[in-house]
């Protein structure tokens, strides 16, 4: 598996690391919604706005390796429904952890949602850039 990820750029230890990340992700952010908390909605509006980032990446993956997927089992066609559906079930499930009763389950009912989203995409945002980088250093 190294090898063939290193095929496309990829450090192994960095995919060892963001699985690693969300992992501990989801799980911080299941006890945290469960026990109702304002660090369980970020921590989960997080992690779906992370997977859309995640998912965009991989769908851009696959149409710049579209020609190199046509012979295989699953043409490009495949993974760009899969990873374009994901990308909508994220931004529906963004727009659930906006709506009135969601925010005041978490008592988060005075969040500016504008900022709010603004965060969550600059940390995302933030953290794409680092990973790049670090993947530039490692190769």
């Amino acid at each position: 598996m190294e090898e063939s990820l290193s095929s496309v750029g990829i450090p192994y230890v960095l995919l060892v690391i963001g699985v690693m990340f969300l992992a501990i992700l989801t799980i911080a952010s299941g006890v945290g919604m469960w026990m109702g908390t304002k660090w369980g909605w970020w921590l989960a509006s997080f992690y779906y706005v992370y997977g859309i980032f995640r998912n965009g990446s991989a769908l851009f993956t696959v149409v710049t390796m579209a020609d190199q997927l046509e012979g295989g089992t699953r043409g490009p066609e495949y993974y760009m429904t899969k990873h374009g559906v994901r990308i909508v079930i994220h931004c529906l499930l963004v727009l659930y952890f906006f709506k009135p009763n969601v925010l005041e389950f978490f008592d988060m009912t005075t969040v500016n949602k504008a900022r709010a989203v603004g965060v969550l995409v600059g940390i995302c945002t933030a953290l794409a850039v680092a990973m790049s980088a670090i993947g530039f250093v490692i190769d």
